[in-house]
């Protein structure tokens, strides 16, 4: 009954659709961010990359769907994957955000992807005008989803026979929707990890009949952005010293011992009361530690807001900010210590190697950000208390629990930091985590050929 009622609910869902995208549409000259979401979706009808493989009577092996940038580099192994055997791929993803690097991925693939900006505001049934359908543009046969968007839309894909396979998937938080998605909709599962793989097999044995579900659907675990976390680690030199703007201040940190220097990975102004500490800020000051301020958004009204809160926390210390396009000079902090913030993008993990201490943002916001990033590069950890959310913190508290640190207040940082001055980072466990990242990604590539 739950089922019949769940597909009832998609069906219906699917017919109001359009006449809600007419409504949209109609009342786009309302709402900025409505007229600038409509026109974000509209690109999808001019741009080269963005046309069906069924107009060139082509069919694509394999179809992914992506919220954000982030689920893009946890599946983006298996798409580069795909791309070395010559397979097509279509892309389908709704946040502005990843555009850029989905149109990359498009202009170095050119014959082997596609792209479409995921209809929201202007979906129909069959593309006219400027409506857009989804069903009529994918081609492949096999869809991934990463992690969420489950929009009715493209839960109906299985009504096309298509295979659904879900990614990075979780179970933190069970409802009656997961249930009847995980058990009806997906032929493979891949937990983000080995517990929520747990919480799945359990939720779908919460469930009455069909006993041996479990074992007919395959239920796996893997976290896909291990194996591009390292391949980004094993490019980070070059990628580094391709940066004019940093050369210099990356020259000044190679100079620093390990637990002089410390960086800061997507930082909010809310994660800054740990420089209260008047220890830090005399540390800082005589140039016996060193902090990188690497800012979670980079617009000028937040640049703003963190170098305010740095100020007000520790008013004697100068500020240095490293923009794109601007050589740094990093001679002055040998003779004029200070924090540095640097405000460019793309290049975070990449700077995570070269400290063994730090800090990743977001724990006293909604959530911490990627932690995977920093301990795989080979640092020491330490985040806030907002951890729920966090697969990756879970994963890294399993393996290495003495190498990710959880501060319930930020004020507790310097002491916390001090009594890891000790401890050395295990790069033999990552070095195993790599060899059986990728293996366990071969395995898991067999697995789907198979379901």
């Amino acid at each position: 009954m739950t089922r019949i009622l769940f597909i009832f609910l998609i069906i219906s869902s699917n017919i109001l659709r359009p006449f809600i995208s007419i409504i949209l549409i109609l009342l786009k000259n309302v709402s900025k961010g409505l007229k600038d979401r409509i026109e974000f979706e509209r690109k999808n009808i001019f741009q080269a990359e963005c046309q069906s493989f069924r107009l060139i009577k082509q069919t694509a092996h394999y179809c992914f769907e992506v919220s954000s940038e982030g689920e893009l580099e946890q599946v983006r192994p298996l798409i580069e994957y795909y791309l070395e055997q010559g397979n097509r791929i279509e892309i389908l993803y709704s946040s502005a955000s990843v555009d850029v690097k989905c149109l990359k991925l498009a202009q170095d693939y050119p014959d082997q992807i596609r792209l479409m900006r995921l209809p929201l505001a202007s979906f129909a049934p069959i593309s006219f005008l400027f409506f857009q359908s989804p069903w009529s543009w994918v081609t492949a046969p096999t869809i991934f989803f990463c992690r969420y968007d489950f929009f009715p839309e493209l839960l109906s894909f299985k009504f096309f026979n298509k295979k659904l396979i879900l990614l990075s998937a979780t179970c933190k938080k069970s409802s009656i929707f997961k249930k009847v998605l995980y058990r009806h909709f997906f032929q493979m599962i891949v937990a983000s990890n080995e517990g929520e793989a747990r919480l799945i097999k359990k939720l779908l044995g919460e469930l009455p009949g069909d006993s041996d579900l479990i074992e007919r659907k395959k239920i796996v675990h893997f976290d896909f952005r291990i194996p591009r976390i390292f391949n980004r680690i094993d490019n980070a030199q070059s990628l580094l010293n391709s940066k004019d703007e940093i050369k210099s201040y990356l020259h000044f940190v190679k100079s620093l011992a390990p637990n002089q220097k410390f960086i800061f990975g997507s930082a909010w102004p809310s994660d800054l009361s740990c420089f209260k500490s008047e220890l830090i800020n005399k540390n800082i000051e005589n140039g016996s530690l060193h902090f990188l301020m690497v800012p979670h958004n980079l617009s000028p009204n937040s640049i703003v807001d963190l170098k305010n809160s740095l100020n007000l926390f520790c008013p004697q210390i100068p500020l240095y900010e490293i923009k794109k396009g601007d050589v740094f000079d990093a001679s002055i902090l040998k003779s004029k210590p200070g924090i540095v913030i640097l405000n460019m993008s793309g290049i975070l993990c990449e700077l995570y190697t070269q400290f063994q201490y730090a800090y990743v943002g977001g724990g006293y916001e909604r959530s911490i950000h990627s932690v995977l990033e920093p301990y795989l590069s080979g640092c020491l950890v330490f985040v806030g208390p907002r951890i729920m959310r966090s697969t990756e913190y879970d994963y890294i508290k399993e393996i290495a629990p003495d190498e990710i640190q959880l501060l319930n207040t930020p004020e507790s940082f310097y002491h916390q930091l001090s009594t890891k001055f000790n401890l050395l980072p295990n790069q033999l466990k990552r070095d195993q985590i790599a060899i059986e990242a990728q293996e366990k990604m071969n395995s898991i590539i067999k697995e789907i050929e198979l379901c």
